[in-house]
């Protein structure tokens, strides 16, 4: 109990120091998770699921996207009862679930029985170090590693008990894990395999142990592919679908860990990395080796606290304690860890990425990084744990010297490397300052001959190294920043309320049963690039590295519209002005500057001034098309090819539609082009589904504008009908002469869509 308590409060002083320094998580946590979390909540609130996101790139397929927070049933749950969730809800709800690691870590120490200290410091390891840390907003990662520790407890208790309530948690727990569905989750699997087949094979008897888990085994494969099968099944089929370009080796290996970086696990500022943004770090990265790195500080840095460096070093490599039973795996997975993160430093990685699965699908080796901290963390436990009932260990002098020189060289290399920027002083003193720290801990853990005094010394340092990570890495300008850059999302005021809403006034104005306007915001800094979400402006881009292929190849929103340079025009799209913007209803352009000064654009835009600056400028576009529009004059073409050549097809008339020609259409239509085909106007829409009222004199082609994307269907006064893509990228279908209703409803979950993806994936790997 004492121990559980210690992480608790190690972790709620932690938590509590970006509220009370006025700082949030920054970048993708905000920018990018926040505006999901809250889409998610509102979507929620207005009766609709949070499947299809309107408000992002036209429309966005939620439910297949790792980022959309869906498959996280914490942020699902505060969703349900908080229809805008704060900034500080959401940092607390992600700070959680490391609480929730770290105290799997005590449950952990007790089952092999590890002192309450060697408990307390593998958690606090766990909570607050290292790369989990610098890269705290990426969420979706820390959703991740802060249930490995879980599903670990859940697996040997599943075990060791032969207990199917455990056999369920711990898949479900795992499940979750996998459902990051990035590069990380895939690496904490593949740990997690290793540590359950080694719970097995150091059994007295292990096949017999094994037989005896069969039900066990049952249950926990048959709940998580339950779990798992339906979300991964999407995602695969949404990178089918989407503009996800293969990641080459070269490309991946420019995000290596530089093994420099290894001097600030030892030393945390010895580059600068916790200076203020404002002040530089001097570290590798892109900024001081562009072209070679394409890691910055956060995913760099690796300080764990003093004491685990200490015992790793001094007791774990110098006195052998890292290959003795029960470590040895920690420590293979630590060294493994290290090789893949180092990247073109090693053949490890590369091999890695030549011929184990899934490997070849990102492109950071640096993340492997999660991986090392968290082997830290057991590590440190079980050396702390090893120092508490043995006493210190006896190297050989000549080992404790090598080890002491190899240390040293690590060192002057950061010095030597931080010359480079004439920083060698700064890195110097930062090394002379944690001289001191490491020869009180030495003298500490030196000074106790019984075990009751290591004990109490054990408990000492782990107190002093618990406060120094909670200092050290806890609001640090690795991973914080001023609420008030991102508290607009939260509450507009000033002149990010009047920007909000002007805009808001103006799609108002403009909605009517046919229009529904769209807006791209460009150039307005970082907590702008999905503000749309939060907002409820159903934006023509955003902020995601994941997109629909077809309208990311032909439209070019960007993946970071944070400034204007991102943002390309290529001869589909030319201009806000051109065919494919007015099909898209994109009426409002919201930018840094006068639309005259946008870079890459071919042509002057005409458009309106609706506000000129001095933040925003805001234009409105005109004689843009309606969201929903009748055509009886049909072209059958292949969308396919108009995509592939990074075409867009010249529609000469309103009435005129063109249908893809793997379309079955029930009819040859007429070619009159002055009849007008009909009237339709959408009367209820919400994120999953949109009603038309239509009216046509003859059998038309309904279009509606927005994106077409497997798992929509479409209903004519309740009866299915065959989906069409109509003008290359949008959702249409054959509507009878008559007065009609049209639903337009997005059901990924049918069994119908599942085994269409079943069947892509199925054909690829055939």
């Amino acid at each position: 109990m004492a121990a559980l308590l210690a992480v608790f409060a190690i972790w709620a002083v932690a938590a509590v120091q970006w509220p009370l320094n006025g700082v949030v998580v920054p970048w993708d946590s905000k920018n990018q998770f926040y505006a999901f979390f809250r889409f998610m909540a509102q979507a929620i609130h207005e009766g609709a699921t949070p499947f299809w996101n309107p408000y992002h790139y036209a429309g966005h397929p939620s439910i297949a996207d790792p980022q959309s927070l869906i498959f996280s049933p914490l942020f699902v749950l505060w969703a349900i009862v908080d229809p805008a969730p704060s900034l500080a809800a959401f940092d607390l709800l992600v700070f959680v679930h490391l609480l929730i690691g770290g105290l799997a870590f005590v449950g952990y120490g007790h089952r092999h029985g590890w002192p309450a200290a060697a408990s307390v410091l593998a958690a606090s390891v766990f909570m607050l170090g290292g790369v989990v840390s610098g890269r705290l907003n990426h969420v979706g990662i820390i959703i991740s590693i802060g249930l490995f520790p879980l599903a670990l407890l859940l697996m040997e208790i599943a075990f060791d008990r032969r207990s199917w309530l455990a056999a369920a948690g711990f898949a479900a727990t795992a499940a979750l894990v996998v459902l990051g569905r990035t590069q990380t989750p895939l690496l904490l699997s593949v740990v997690l395999v290793a540590l359950a087949l080694r719970h097995v094979s150091v059994q007295p008897a292990p096949l017999r142990y094994l037989a005896s888990r069969v039900p066990v085994l049952v249950v926990m494969a048959l709940t998580g592919a339950a779990l798992v099968t339906v979300p991964m099944l999407l995602t695969l089929q949404f990178a089918g679908f989407s503009n996800r370009p293969h990641v080459g080796l070269d490309l991946a290996l420019l995000s290596s860990l530089y093994p420099v970086n290894f001097a600030n696990f030892l030393v945390p500022n010895v580059f600068g990395s916790l200076e203020p943004s404002s002040l530089g770090d001097w570290g590798p990265s892109h900024g001081t080796r562009p072209g070679i790195d394409a890691t910055d500080r956060s995913f760099n840095y690796l300080f764990a606290g003093s004491l685990t460096a200490l015992l790793v070093v001094w007791h774990g490599i110098a006195g052998g304690r890292l290959i003795v039973p029960g470590r040895r795996l920690f420590a293979v997975i630590s060294a493994l860890s290290v090789l893949y993160a180092i990247g073109r430093y090693s053949p490890f990685f590369p091999m890695m990425f030549e011929y184990f699965p899934g490997i070849a699908l990102f492109r950071r080796p640096v993340g492997g990084a999660f991986i090392l901290v968290l082997a830290l963390a057991y590590l440190s436990g079980h050396l702390l744990s090893d120092y508490v009932r043995k006493g210190l260990p006896a190297p050989p002098a000549w080992l404790l010297a090598a080890v002491a020189a190899l240390v040293a060289a690590l060192l002057g290399w950061a010095v030597i490397f931080s010359m480079q920027s004439s920083k060698g002083l700064a890195a110097s003193f930062e090394i002379a300052k944690t001289l001191p720290i490491y020869g009180g801990l030495i003298a500490l853990l030196m000074i106790a001959r019984s075990a009751r005094g290591r004990l109490v010394a054990a408990s000492v340092a782990v107190a002093f190294t618990s406060g120094e990570l909670i200092v050290r890495n806890a609001a640090s300008s690795l991973n914080a920043e001023p609420k008030a850059y991102y508290a607009f999302l939260e509450q507009p005021t000033g002149e990010t309320a009047r920007i909000v809403a002007t805009i808001q006034r103006e799609i108002a104005s403009r909605s009517t049963g046919a229009a529904r306007p769209r807006v791209e915001i460009v150039g307005l800094g970082g907590p702008w690039q999905n503000a749309a979400m939060v907002f409820g402006f159903e934006a023509t881009n955003g902020y995601n590295p994941l997109r629909i292929g077809p309208y990311d190849r032909l439209v070019s929103p960007g993946e970071s519209p944070y400034t204007a340079l991102h943002r390309r025009f290529p001869t589909s799209f030319p201009g806000y002005d051109c065919a494919l913007g007015k099909l898209l209803g994109l009426e409002y352009v919201v930018l840094d500057r006068p639309i005259n000064e946008m870079p890459h654009l071919s042509g002057r835009t005409v458009a309106e001034v609706v506000m000129a600056g001095p933040t925003a400028w805001i234009y409105r576009l005109p004689d843009v098309a309606p969201r929903v529009e009748l055509a009886n004059v049909v072209r059958v073409a292949s969308a396919d090819e108009f995509i592939d050549a990074g075409r867009f097809p010249t529609i000469v008339t309103p009435s005129e539609v063109l249908v893809d020609d793997n379309d079955d259409l029930s009819q040859t239509y007429a070619q009159a082009r002055n009849q007008a085909p009909g009237k339709a106007e959408i009367v209820a829409s919400a994120p999953d589904r949109v009603e038309i009222s239509v009216e046509t004199r003859a059998t038309a082609i309904l279009t509606l504008h927005a994106p077409w994307y497997p798992g929509w269907q479409v209903e004519v006064d309740g009866q299915r009908r065959p989906l069409l893509r109509t003008d290359v990228l949008f959702r249409g279908v054959e509507v009878p002469a008559g007065a009609r209703k049209v639903v337009f409803t997005y059901r990924p979950l049918s069994l119908e869509n599942l085994t269409a993806a079943f069947e892509q994936l199925f054909g690829e790997q055939g």
